[in-house]
Protein backbone atom coordinates (compact mmCIF):
# COMPACT_ATOMS: atom_id res chain seq x y z
CA UNK A 1 0.00 0.00 0.00
CA UNK A 2 1.58 3.41 -0.91
CA UNK A 3 2.13 5.98 1.44
CA UNK A 4 -0.47 8.93 1.25
CA UNK A 5 0.96 12.26 0.75
CA UNK A 6 -0.71 15.89 2.38
CA UNK A 7 -2.00 17.65 -0.92
CA UNK A 8 -3.12 20.90 -0.66
CA UNK A 9 -5.93 22.86 -2.99
CA UNK A 10 -6.35 26.49 -3.91
CA UNK A 11 -8.30 28.35 -6.07
CA UNK A 12 -6.11 29.32 -8.72
CA UNK A 13 -6.83 33.45 -8.64
CA UNK A 14 -3.79 34.22 -11.31
CA UNK A 15 -4.08 38.21 -11.79
CA UNK A 16 -7.00 38.33 -9.83
CA UNK A 17 -5.23 37.82 -6.78
CA UNK A 18 -4.41 41.71 -7.16
CA UNK A 19 -7.60 43.55 -7.81
CA UNK A 20 -9.18 46.96 -6.61
CA UNK A 21 -12.65 48.58 -6.56
CA UNK A 22 -13.91 51.24 -9.04
CA UNK A 23 -17.13 52.63 -8.35
CA UNK A 24 -20.24 51.82 -9.88
CA UNK A 25 -20.73 55.64 -10.83
CA UNK A 26 -17.68 55.40 -13.11
CA UNK A 27 -19.51 53.60 -15.62
CA UNK A 28 -23.10 54.80 -14.98
CA UNK A 29 -22.24 58.34 -14.42
CA UNK A 30 -19.03 58.75 -16.47
CA UNK A 31 -17.74 56.62 -19.27
CA UNK A 32 -19.14 58.96 -21.97
CA UNK A 33 -17.76 62.34 -20.58
CA UNK A 34 -14.80 60.93 -19.08
CA UNK A 35 -12.19 60.99 -21.53
CA UNK A 36 -8.92 58.77 -21.86
CA UNK A 37 -6.61 60.77 -19.52
CA UNK A 38 -9.33 61.19 -16.77
CA UNK A 39 -9.68 57.48 -16.85
CA UNK A 40 -6.20 57.09 -16.62
CA UNK A 41 -5.91 58.90 -13.55
CA UNK A 42 -8.53 57.34 -11.96
CA UNK A 43 -7.43 53.66 -12.92
CA UNK A 44 -4.34 54.88 -11.27
CA UNK A 45 -5.06 56.90 -8.16
CA UNK A 46 -7.33 53.57 -7.08
CA UNK A 47 -4.69 51.04 -7.77
CA UNK A 48 -2.22 52.81 -5.42
CA UNK A 49 -4.56 54.19 -3.15
CA UNK A 50 -2.92 54.72 0.25
CA UNK A 51 -0.05 55.77 -1.35
CA UNK A 52 1.99 59.64 -1.61
CA UNK A 53 1.31 59.98 -5.56
CA UNK A 54 2.72 63.44 -7.19
CA UNK A 55 1.92 65.29 -9.81
CA UNK A 56 5.02 64.44 -12.17
CA UNK A 57 5.18 60.78 -10.94
CA UNK A 58 0.93 60.37 -11.51
CA UNK A 59 1.60 62.38 -15.30
CA UNK A 60 4.76 59.84 -16.02
CA UNK A 61 2.76 57.27 -14.98
CA UNK A 62 0.51 57.32 -17.24
CA UNK A 63 2.00 58.83 -20.30
CA UNK A 64 0.29 62.71 -19.88
CA UNK A 65 1.67 66.01 -19.80
CA UNK A 66 1.40 67.27 -16.17
CA UNK A 67 -0.99 70.25 -16.96
CA UNK A 68 -2.93 67.63 -18.92
CA UNK A 69 -2.88 65.37 -15.80
CA UNK A 70 -3.93 68.03 -13.57
CA UNK A 71 -6.68 68.51 -15.79
CA UNK A 72 -7.63 65.14 -15.36
CA UNK A 73 -7.34 65.11 -11.56
CA UNK A 74 -9.45 67.90 -11.58
CA UNK A 75 -12.59 66.13 -13.16
CA UNK A 76 -12.25 63.71 -10.67
CA UNK A 77 -11.81 66.16 -7.60
CA UNK A 78 -15.25 68.19 -8.98
CA UNK A 79 -17.23 64.70 -9.28
CA UNK A 80 -16.12 63.72 -5.44
CA UNK A 81 -14.04 60.76 -6.58
CA UNK A 82 -10.53 62.29 -5.90
CA UNK A 83 -9.26 64.52 -2.69
CA UNK A 84 -6.72 66.94 -2.80
CA UNK A 85 -5.05 64.64 0.36
CA UNK A 86 -5.17 61.69 -2.48
CA UNK A 87 -2.14 64.08 -3.96
CA UNK A 88 1.24 64.64 -2.16
CA UNK A 89 2.61 68.32 -2.76
CA UNK A 90 0.14 69.61 -4.00
CA UNK A 91 0.54 73.64 -3.84
CA UNK A 92 -1.21 75.55 -1.30
CA UNK A 93 -4.53 77.08 -2.15
CA UNK A 94 -5.66 80.63 -1.89
CA UNK A 95 -9.00 81.60 -1.39
CA UNK A 96 -10.35 84.57 -2.71
CA UNK A 97 -13.39 86.41 -2.78
CA UNK A 98 -16.45 84.62 -4.54
CA UNK A 99 -17.56 87.76 -6.16
CA UNK A 100 -15.74 89.87 -8.92
CA UNK A 101 -14.69 92.38 -6.74
CA UNK A 102 -10.30 91.93 -8.12
CA UNK A 103 -8.96 92.91 -11.17
CA UNK A 104 -9.32 89.93 -13.62
CA UNK A 105 -7.22 90.60 -16.60
CA UNK A 106 -5.70 88.25 -18.84
CA UNK A 107 -3.34 84.86 -17.60
CA UNK A 108 -0.91 83.64 -19.56
CA UNK A 109 -0.81 79.93 -18.70
CA UNK A 110 -3.72 77.51 -17.50
CA UNK A 111 -5.97 78.45 -14.56
CA UNK A 112 -6.51 75.59 -12.46
CA UNK A 113 -10.14 74.33 -11.38
CA UNK A 114 -11.76 74.74 -7.89
CA UNK A 115 -13.23 72.13 -5.28
CA UNK A 116 -15.35 73.74 -3.56
CA UNK A 117 -17.68 77.00 -4.31
CA UNK A 118 -15.01 79.47 -3.60
CA UNK A 119 -12.63 80.40 -6.20
CA UNK A 120 -8.63 79.90 -5.39
CA UNK A 121 -5.53 80.84 -7.33
CA UNK A 122 -2.28 78.51 -7.01
CA UNK A 123 1.23 79.35 -5.43
CA UNK A 124 2.93 77.20 -7.95
CA UNK A 125 2.70 79.01 -10.74
CA UNK A 126 2.40 83.08 -9.83
CA UNK A 127 0.38 85.15 -12.56
CA UNK A 128 1.75 88.54 -13.68
CA UNK A 129 0.59 91.23 -11.03
CA UNK A 130 -2.62 92.05 -10.93
CA UNK A 131 -3.58 88.74 -12.73
CA UNK A 132 -5.74 86.10 -11.38
CA UNK A 133 -6.02 82.58 -12.46
CA UNK A 134 -9.54 81.02 -11.62
CA UNK A 135 -11.61 78.73 -13.07
CA UNK A 136 -15.44 78.14 -11.71
CA UNK A 137 -16.36 75.18 -10.40
CA UNK A 138 -19.29 72.60 -12.08
CA UNK A 139 -22.11 72.95 -10.43
CA UNK A 140 -22.18 76.86 -10.46
CA UNK A 141 -21.61 76.43 -14.47
CA UNK A 142 -24.06 74.41 -14.89
CA UNK A 143 -26.23 76.75 -13.00
CA UNK A 144 -25.09 79.71 -15.14
CA UNK A 145 -26.63 77.85 -17.92
CA UNK A 146 -29.44 76.83 -16.65
CA UNK A 147 -30.15 80.55 -16.39
CA UNK A 148 -28.66 81.62 -19.35
CA UNK A 149 -29.68 80.76 -22.73
CA UNK A 150 -26.71 82.44 -24.48
CA UNK A 151 -24.02 80.51 -22.84
CA UNK A 152 -25.92 76.96 -23.51
CA UNK A 153 -26.07 78.32 -27.44
CA UNK A 154 -22.51 79.23 -26.83
CA UNK A 155 -21.68 75.84 -25.31
CA UNK A 156 -22.93 74.19 -28.29
CA UNK A 157 -21.47 76.21 -31.11
CA UNK A 158 -17.90 75.13 -29.27
CA UNK A 159 -19.16 71.77 -28.92
CA UNK A 160 -19.98 71.88 -32.86
CA UNK A 161 -16.59 73.26 -33.80
CA UNK A 162 -14.59 71.08 -31.88
CA UNK A 163 -16.40 68.43 -32.92
CA UNK A 164 -16.89 66.24 -29.86
CA UNK A 165 -18.87 66.89 -26.56
CA UNK A 166 -17.14 69.37 -23.60
CA UNK A 167 -15.67 67.71 -20.32
CA UNK A 168 -16.50 68.86 -16.82
CA UNK A 169 -13.16 70.79 -17.26
CA UNK A 170 -13.86 72.30 -20.78
CA UNK A 171 -17.22 73.35 -19.48
CA UNK A 172 -16.26 74.96 -16.42
CA UNK A 173 -13.00 77.14 -18.56
CA UNK A 174 -15.25 78.35 -21.00
CA UNK A 175 -18.14 79.48 -18.35
CA UNK A 176 -15.35 80.68 -16.22
CA UNK A 177 -13.96 83.09 -19.89
CA UNK A 178 -17.44 84.41 -20.21
CA UNK A 179 -18.86 84.97 -16.20
CA UNK A 180 -14.95 85.78 -14.94
CA UNK A 181 -13.26 87.42 -17.75
CA UNK A 182 -16.45 89.08 -19.70
CA UNK A 183 -15.30 87.49 -23.18
CA UNK A 184 -18.81 87.30 -24.86
CA UNK A 185 -20.79 84.26 -25.79
CA UNK A 186 -20.50 85.41 -29.27
CA UNK A 187 -16.72 85.92 -29.80
CA UNK A 188 -16.05 82.17 -28.11
CA UNK A 189 -16.45 79.98 -31.34
CA UNK A 190 -14.72 82.81 -33.07
CA UNK A 191 -11.66 82.50 -30.56
CA UNK A 192 -12.37 78.22 -30.59
CA UNK A 193 -11.97 78.03 -34.54
CA UNK A 194 -9.53 80.04 -34.98
CA UNK A 195 -7.13 78.48 -32.46
CA UNK A 196 -8.41 74.91 -34.29
CA UNK A 197 -7.28 76.55 -37.72
CA UNK A 198 -3.92 77.04 -36.25
CA UNK A 199 -3.55 73.50 -35.41
CA UNK A 200 -3.96 74.64 -31.45
CA UNK A 201 -7.34 73.08 -30.10
CA UNK A 202 -5.93 72.09 -27.09
CA UNK A 203 -8.48 73.41 -23.79
CA UNK A 204 -4.78 75.43 -22.43
CA UNK A 205 -4.08 77.41 -25.65
CA UNK A 206 -8.00 78.22 -26.16
CA UNK A 207 -8.32 79.38 -22.16
CA UNK A 208 -4.70 81.44 -22.60
CA UNK A 209 -5.77 82.74 -26.26
CA UNK A 210 -9.38 83.54 -24.60
CA UNK A 211 -7.96 85.44 -21.32
CA UNK A 212 -5.11 87.83 -23.64
CA UNK A 213 -8.33 88.61 -26.03
CA UNK A 214 -10.60 89.74 -22.72
CA UNK A 215 -8.08 91.58 -21.51
CA UNK A 216 -7.20 93.81 -24.83
CA UNK A 217 -11.58 94.88 -24.36
CA UNK A 218 -12.34 92.34 -27.55
CA UNK A 219 -16.07 92.28 -27.31
CA UNK A 220 -17.98 92.25 -29.70
CA UNK A 221 -17.73 90.21 -33.33
CA UNK A 222 -16.14 93.01 -35.25
CA UNK A 223 -13.35 93.16 -32.96
CA UNK A 224 -12.81 89.51 -32.62
CA UNK A 225 -12.59 89.47 -36.63
CA UNK A 226 -9.83 92.26 -36.71
CA UNK A 227 -8.42 90.84 -33.95
CA UNK A 228 -8.09 87.30 -36.01
CA UNK A 229 -7.24 88.95 -39.24
CA UNK A 230 -4.36 90.68 -37.43
CA UNK A 231 -2.82 87.38 -35.86
CA UNK A 232 -3.26 85.13 -39.07
CA UNK A 233 -1.29 88.03 -41.46
CA UNK A 234 1.73 87.95 -38.94
CA UNK A 235 1.81 84.20 -39.09
CA UNK A 236 0.93 84.05 -42.94
CA UNK A 237 4.54 87.06 -43.03
CA UNK A 238 6.48 84.81 -41.05
CA UNK A 239 6.02 81.65 -42.79
CA UNK A 240 6.38 83.67 -46.02
CA UNK A 241 10.16 85.16 -44.64
CA UNK A 242 10.73 81.49 -43.01
CA UNK A 243 10.27 79.86 -46.29
CA UNK A 244 12.27 82.46 -48.49
CA UNK A 245 15.14 81.98 -46.09
CA UNK A 246 14.71 78.37 -46.38
CA UNK A 247 14.58 78.19 -42.39
CA UNK A 248 12.90 75.09 -41.28
CA UNK A 249 9.46 75.10 -39.69
CA UNK A 250 9.63 76.31 -36.35
CA UNK A 251 7.56 78.50 -34.25
CA UNK A 252 8.72 82.39 -34.48
CA UNK A 253 10.63 84.29 -31.64
CA UNK A 254 8.65 87.19 -30.44
CA UNK A 255 11.33 89.28 -32.16
CA UNK A 256 11.05 87.13 -35.47
CA UNK A 257 7.36 87.66 -35.84
CA UNK A 258 7.46 91.46 -35.11
CA UNK A 259 10.25 92.28 -37.81
CA UNK A 260 8.98 89.91 -40.57
CA UNK A 261 4.87 91.89 -39.64
CA UNK A 262 6.80 94.85 -40.21
CA UNK A 263 8.66 93.95 -43.28
CA UNK A 264 5.64 92.11 -45.25
CA UNK A 265 2.13 94.24 -43.58
CA UNK A 266 4.09 97.01 -42.80
CA UNK A 267 6.60 98.37 -45.34
CA UNK A 268 5.41 95.88 -47.83
CA UNK A 269 8.89 94.55 -49.08
CA UNK A 270 9.37 92.10 -51.50
CA UNK A 271 10.36 89.03 -50.27
CA UNK A 272 13.49 88.88 -52.56
CA UNK A 273 14.75 92.45 -51.30
CA UNK A 274 14.48 90.29 -47.76
CA UNK A 275 16.19 87.65 -49.07
CA UNK A 276 19.04 90.01 -50.40
CA UNK A 277 19.36 91.43 -46.99
CA UNK A 278 19.42 88.22 -45.66
CA UNK A 279 22.96 87.20 -47.69
CA UNK A 280 24.31 90.61 -47.00
CA UNK A 281 23.91 89.60 -43.32
CA UNK A 282 25.16 85.89 -43.13
CA UNK A 283 27.99 87.02 -45.75
CA UNK A 284 28.99 89.61 -42.97
CA UNK A 285 28.39 87.81 -40.10
CA UNK A 286 28.42 84.41 -40.46
CA UNK A 287 24.53 83.95 -38.99
CA UNK A 288 21.40 85.23 -39.43
CA UNK A 289 20.27 88.66 -37.51
CA UNK A 290 17.15 89.41 -37.55
CA UNK A 291 18.40 92.81 -36.37
CA UNK A 292 20.94 93.48 -39.07
CA UNK A 293 18.65 92.37 -41.89
CA UNK A 294 16.45 95.13 -40.28
CA UNK A 295 19.04 97.96 -40.49
CA UNK A 296 19.87 96.80 -44.24
CA UNK A 297 16.02 96.67 -45.35
CA UNK A 298 15.71 99.87 -43.33
CA UNK A 299 18.13 102.13 -45.29
CA UNK A 300 16.71 100.95 -48.57
CA UNK A 301 13.00 101.58 -47.27
CA UNK A 302 14.17 105.41 -45.98
CA UNK A 303 14.96 105.65 -49.68
CA UNK A 304 11.61 104.08 -51.29
CA UNK A 305 13.51 101.08 -52.42
CA UNK A 306 11.02 97.68 -51.23
CA UNK A 307 12.01 95.73 -54.23
CA UNK A 308 15.59 94.15 -55.39
CA UNK A 309 15.91 95.28 -59.04
CA UNK A 310 16.20 99.04 -57.30
CA UNK A 311 17.97 97.80 -54.38
CA UNK A 312 20.77 96.53 -57.06
CA UNK A 313 20.45 99.91 -59.28
CA UNK A 314 21.38 101.94 -56.13
CA UNK A 315 24.03 99.33 -54.63
CA UNK A 316 25.56 99.76 -58.24
CA UNK A 317 25.16 103.76 -58.10
CA UNK A 318 26.75 103.57 -54.65
CA UNK A 319 29.91 101.73 -55.96
CA UNK A 320 30.51 104.18 -58.82
CA UNK A 321 30.29 106.90 -56.46
CA UNK A 322 32.50 105.48 -54.22
CA UNK A 323 35.28 104.33 -57.23
CA UNK A 324 34.98 108.18 -58.30
CA UNK A 325 35.52 109.52 -54.79
CA UNK A 326 38.38 107.47 -54.52
CA UNK A 327 39.83 108.46 -57.86
CA UNK A 328 39.45 111.88 -57.05
CA UNK A 329 41.15 111.01 -53.59
CA UNK A 330 44.28 109.11 -54.54
CA UNK A 331 44.40 109.37 -58.89
CA UNK A 332 44.10 105.74 -58.88
CA UNK A 333 42.30 103.82 -61.09
CA UNK A 334 39.72 101.06 -59.25
CA UNK A 335 38.79 99.56 -62.27
CA UNK A 336 41.25 96.28 -61.66
CA UNK A 337 39.94 96.07 -57.59
CA UNK A 338 36.18 96.45 -59.25
CA UNK A 339 37.10 93.83 -61.80
CA UNK A 340 38.47 91.21 -59.42
CA UNK A 341 35.68 91.95 -57.01
CA UNK A 342 37.71 92.92 -54.07
CA UNK A 343 37.12 96.92 -52.00
CA UNK A 344 38.79 98.66 -49.70
CA UNK A 345 37.56 100.14 -46.78
CA UNK A 346 36.09 102.31 -48.48
CA UNK A 347 34.06 100.76 -50.87
CA UNK A 348 30.26 101.27 -51.29
CA UNK A 349 29.49 97.99 -49.83
CA UNK A 350 31.46 98.55 -47.04
CA UNK A 351 30.40 101.86 -46.41
CA UNK A 352 26.59 100.81 -45.48
CA UNK A 353 27.54 97.76 -43.57
CA UNK A 354 30.43 100.02 -41.46
CA UNK A 355 26.86 102.40 -40.92
CA UNK A 356 24.96 98.96 -39.42
CA UNK A 357 27.66 97.76 -37.53
CA UNK A 358 28.15 101.68 -35.57
CA UNK A 359 25.40 103.92 -35.88
CA UNK A 360 22.76 101.13 -36.54
CA UNK A 361 23.93 98.82 -33.73
CA UNK A 362 23.80 101.71 -31.58
CA UNK A 363 20.25 102.73 -32.55
CA UNK A 364 19.11 99.59 -32.10
CA UNK A 365 20.65 99.23 -28.76
CA UNK A 366 19.17 102.61 -27.20
CA UNK A 367 15.33 102.71 -28.82
CA UNK A 368 12.86 100.51 -28.75
CA UNK A 369 11.89 101.42 -32.34
CA UNK A 370 9.25 103.43 -34.04
CA UNK A 371 6.66 100.47 -35.17
CA UNK A 372 4.07 99.55 -32.77
CA UNK A 373 3.02 95.35 -32.66
CA UNK A 374 -0.30 93.40 -31.57
CA UNK A 375 1.11 90.86 -29.47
Amino acid sequence: MSENKCIAYSVSMGAWNSVFAIPSCVVDEHMKLAGAAQLKVLLYMLRHCGDEVTLDALAFAIGQKPSDTQDALDYWINCGLLSESDIHSKPERKEIPHSKTATADAADSVPETSVSNALWQTAEKKPAAGREKIRYPFDECMKYVAEDEQLKNMLTAVEATLGKQLTHTEVTCFVTLVKWHGLPCTVMPMLVQYCRSIGKPSMSYIEATGIGWAAEEIDNFEKAEKKISSLTAKRKAWNTVRSALEIPERKATESEMKFCDLWINGQHIDVELIRHAYDKCVNKNGKISFNYMNGIIKRYFEQGITDLTSALKLDEQNREAMDARRIARSGTPAQSSRQNGVYGETSATDDIEAILDAEWAKEMASSSGDYNYDD
